[in-house]
């Protein structure tokens, strides 16, 4: 007869066993367990093993996979109110300040958002790393901030330069719902996928030889900073790729820029 393990009531509102919950994910993504948009199905008895050891309390896998959805949907929900709401971020409280029509504005369309209205995202850093793949986000190390191998230095815990309206943010919202759903599914790449994806990297990287030798700074060098904030399956990475090997006016303002914020920003603003 099996034994009867006593399960604890998760409470991922308190803050050390979310943090201690978040931190054992990234380290678990950070050597190579990931699979599609969650974790391998390995991970999940060590992150139980080693949470009861960090907070004394049981946990069982549909807990802890609840978990990762809940925070999941929690760091997507606060990347888009980042986005669109551009210049009302105060730095100090990390919340909003917005209008009061601006906010009902906003809710309307996305009433998850409320959570944020008076208080900002907690371990804001750590989740950008876990689930920032949507807008490719930075790899930090030390426990504090985390660290994701499929992430660039772009935080979008803070906002980008450039605000997207409502409307505009129309096709964004559409965007995080087929990748949403995509990580759902948590499906990995068929052999046919990555071969496209090798294709192209390929391609970027023959367009970024051809143009390296042009007058003003290289495509070479403009890749160089680009890589490090996103990757190739983010489409803003085309569209700055693209930008590069078109104009050098792009590649002098790209490289003259003085933080990645800056720098998204303006790529974001080559979407139109």
């Amino acid at each position: 007869m099996a034994q009867h393990v006593e399960v604890t009531r998760a409470n991922w509102s308190d803050p050390t066993q979310r943090k201690h919950f978040i931190n054992l994910c990234l380290q678990e993504a950070n050597n190579g367990f990931r699979s599609g948009g969650t974790l391998k199905p390995s991970c999940w008895p060590r992150i139980i093993k080693e949470l009861e050891k960090l907070v004394g309390k049981r946990f069982n896998q549909k807990q802890l996979k609840n978990a990762w959805d809940y925070m999941k949907k929690q760091y997507l929900t606060w990347s888009r109110l980042v986005t669109v709401m551009g210049h009302g971020y105060n730095f100090v409280t990390r919340t909003f300040d917005l209008p009061t029509e601006r906010w009902e504005e906003y809710l309307r369309k996305y009433p998850e958002a409320k959570q944020f209205r008076y208080k900002p995202l907690a371990n804001a850093e750590e989740l950008e790393a876990l689930f920032g793949g949507v807008l490719a986000i930075d790899p930090k190390n030390g426990s504090s901030e985390g660290t994701d191998n499929t992430s660039s230095t772009h935080s979008t815990s803070m906002p980008c330069e450039i605000p997207i309206s409502l409307e505009e943010d129309d096709n964004l919202q559409r965007k995080l719902r087929r990748e949403q759903t995509a990580d759902d599914e948590a499906r990995v790449p068929n052999k046919k996928q990555k071969r496209n994806l090798d294709q192209i990297e390929t391609k970027v990287n023959t367009i970024t030889y051809a143009w390296e030798n042009l007058e003003g700074p290289s495509v070479q060098e403009c890749m160089k900073i680009l890589r490090q904030l996103l990757t190739f399956e983010n489409p803003l990475y085309f569209i700055a790729a693209n930008a590069f090997c078109k104009r050098k006016e792009y590649r002098e303002l790209w490289m003259d820029m003085e933080s990645d914020q800056e720098r998204i920003g303006w790529i974001w603003s080559l979407r139109k």
